[in-house]
C-alpha cells in the first residue's frame, strides 16, 4: 500500500499556458503523449459513495472501470480501479484479473457498499507532466455519460473546466506543494460533478 498527496488546482485556461511555461523553464517535462481516458464509476442503489463523496467522509472510496478509449471497454485494455480514501491518506489498489462483462451487467458485490453496478461513464483528455518529483496530471474536454440498465448512453453533459490535479508521495511536505504551485486547491470528485450534471 502507498499513500500519496493528491490535490485539484483551479486553473484556468490562460493560467495554464503560463504554468506549462513555467514548468519547462524549471527543469520539467511532459512524461506520456495525451490519452484518452475512460472510466465507468459503479455505486449502490442509495448511492453511497456519491453520498460519501460528498459530504466528505473518510473512510470513503470510488470503484470504477478504467480504459483509455472512448469505446466500449474491452477487457484486455480495462482495470478494476478501487481509490480509497482513509484518515491516513489515499491510495489505489488496481486490478487486472476480473469478469469485465459480468460486473458491467450484474455488477460486483464490495465488503463495505454491497452490491454495485455501472452508474456514469466519464471520458475526458489526460496530458502528462513532472517536475522536482511532483506529477501534473491536466484533464480537459471532460464529458459525462449516464448509463441505463443496459449499459446504453441515455444523457451526456459537459465539463466547462479545466482539471489540474498535483501526484506527489507521502513523504513530499504540503507547504512545498502549496510554495511551488499557488493556485486555489478544490474539492473536485468527476464521479460527483457527473452525477451532479444530472440532478439539475
Amino acid at each position: 500500500m502507498s499513500f500519496r498527496k493528491e490535490e485539484k488546482l483551479n486553473v484556468s485556461k490562460s493560467q495554464l499556458h503560463n504554468l506549462l511555461d513555467w514548468v519547462f523553464e524549471n527543469g520539467g517535462y511532459k512524461l506520456y503523449d495525451n490519452r484518452t481516458v475512460s472510466s465507468t464509476y459503479f455505486d449502490n442503489e442509495e448511492m453511497k459513495m456519491f453520498n460519501d463523496s460528498e459530504e466528505g467522509c473518510v473512510p470513503r472510496k470510488k470503484i470504477r472501470v478504467r480504459s483509455y478509449t472512448k469505446y466500449k471497454h474491452e477487457m484486455k485494455s480495462s482495470t478494476l480501479e478501487v481509490k480509497i480514501s482513509s484518515v491516513e491518506g489515499r491510495y489505489k489498489n488496481i486490478l487486472t484479473d476480473f469478469n469485465l462483462d459480468k460486473i458491467m451487467t450484474l455488477g460486483l458485490l464490495d465488503k463495505d457498499y454491497g452490491i454495485c453496478k455501472p452508474k456514469v461513464r466519464v471520458n475526458y483528455q489526460r496530458s502528462y507532466y513532472k517536475i522536482h518529483n511532483v506529477r501534473l496530471t491536466i484533464d480537459q474536454n471532460i464529458e459525462y455519460i449516464q448509463v441505463n440498465k443496459l449499459r446504453e448512453s441515455v444523457y451526456k453533459n459537459y465539463e466547462p473546466n479545466i482539471i489540474l490535479e498535483v501526484k506527489a508521495g507521502n513523504f513530499v511536505p504540503t507547504e512545498f506543494l502549496y510554495k511551488m504551485f499557488h493556485f486555489n486547491r478544490v474539492r473536485f470528485s468527476k464521479y460527483s460533478r457527473a452525477i451532479n450534471s444530472f440532478m439539475k
